[in-house]
């Protein structure tokens, strides 16, 4: 069985999964606005679990959930909640620019659907000159609404979507606010590790909280990291991945090489994945375009956009210059996931 809310607010590093899948966004129809493809979001949430994907985030930026309605959000979350994912867990992530009544609503959802886990990041309302007061009581509200029906809580900051990230202090004063003791885990997808996933996993008000590194070309050092900031030597660093949607296979390969603490391994696995994030990122202080690789996927074409053969190009040439051969068919494998996408022939030759 899925892990409970109950056991991960209990434990948070003991029992957080070591890697969560932040999901892409299956989708079909036309434009000026796409909609999700529920058929191929259920069979592609369904191939993540049977890859050994540990866990999924529903409604992250990897899935354009920052573009969606509330309503859009509402469909994607019973439409996950309905794949066989056996024992994959599922989280949801909120934006409190919505408004309490908004998530009052989907919290509602969320818990009457089973999932354990609901995210939160700062919300786009807030100023970028925000305070780490004034982003701590706008969350305190959503956070009190989640753990009032049993839910474990996760922060989230990403700045490249909410305009402002979280600071560690930020954190920190929110587990004190209520329903801050069900917060089990902040995810950090930011450019600047030490400005970042080094001062949370540092901050002593944190300790028994699982540190979760998002921006995927920091994540051998957030690994090697995280055993030294627990008083027992537990790995302490997690991982939220948007690659991990196009690369579930070299992703578990990548943990198995962690578990065993072969560090070189790691940094070589690694260093395949970095050069597919680099293929889909046009500015070096932006997180990758991820929607590039759902399309190779056949996994349909962003929400409100379109991906062009140069893209897709760009992609497919980092994966045929990888240097490692095994590099090249895990993630060849992975972007085959589906097999049934338009770019599946040519997958099956690396």
């Amino acid at each position: 069985m899925p892990l409970s809310s109950a056991e991960l607010i209990d434990d948070p590093i003991g029992c957080y999964p070591p890697a969560t899948v932040a999901c892409f966004d299956p989708t079909r129809g036309a434009l000026p606005r796409r909609q999700l493809d529920e058929t191929q979001t259920r069979t592609f949430l369904e191939r993540l679990a049977a890859a050994g994907a540990p866990a999924a985030l529903i409604a992250s930026s990897t899935g354009q959930g920052h573009l969606r309605t509330v309503d859009e959000l509402a469909t994607w979350f019973r439409c996950a909640a309905d794949a066989n994912t056996r024992n994959m867990l599922l989280m949801g992530l909120l934006r409190p620019e919505d408004g309490i009544a908004a998530n009052q609503r989907l919290l509602d959802l969320l818990a009457d659907l089973g999932y354990p886990v609901v995210f939160l990041r700062p919300g786009t309302d807030l100023s970028a000159q925000a305070s780490d007061n004034q982003v701590s009581d706008s969350l305190a509200p959503v956070i009190a609404a989640a753990a009032e029906r049993g839910l474990a809580i996760g922060l989230y900051s990403i700045s490249d979507v909410s305009g402002l990230p979280l600071s560690a202090e930020s954190a920190a004063q929110l587990l004190g606010c209520e329903g801050g003791g069900h917060i089990v885990a902040v995810k950090v997808t930011e450019t600047d590790y030490d400005k970042s996933t080094a001062r949370f996993l540092a901050h002593p008000a944190l300790r028994r909280l699982k540190i979760v590194q998002g921006w995927d070309p920091h994540l051998s050092r957030a690994l090697r990291d995280g055993p030294r900031f627990d008083v027992k030597g537990r790995q302490r660093a997690g991982i939220t991945s948007g690659l991990m949607s196009l690369a579930v296979h070299q992703y578990v390969h990548l943990l198995d090489a962690a578990a065993r603490e072969d560090w070189r391994e790691v940094a070589e696995a690694q260093r395949a994945t970095d050069a597919l994030f680099c293929s889909m990122q046009d500015d070096p202080g932006h997180f990758a375009d991820l929607q590039r690789a759902k399309f190779i996927m056949g996994l349909g074409h962003p929400l409100t956009g379109r991906i062009s053969e140069k893209q897709v190009e760009r992609v497919l040439d980092a994966l045929e210059h990888l240097p490692r051969n095994a590099d090249r068919q895990r993630i060849a494998r992975s972007l085959d996931l589906m097999g049934s996408g338009p770019y599946h022939d040519r997958l099956t030759t690396f």
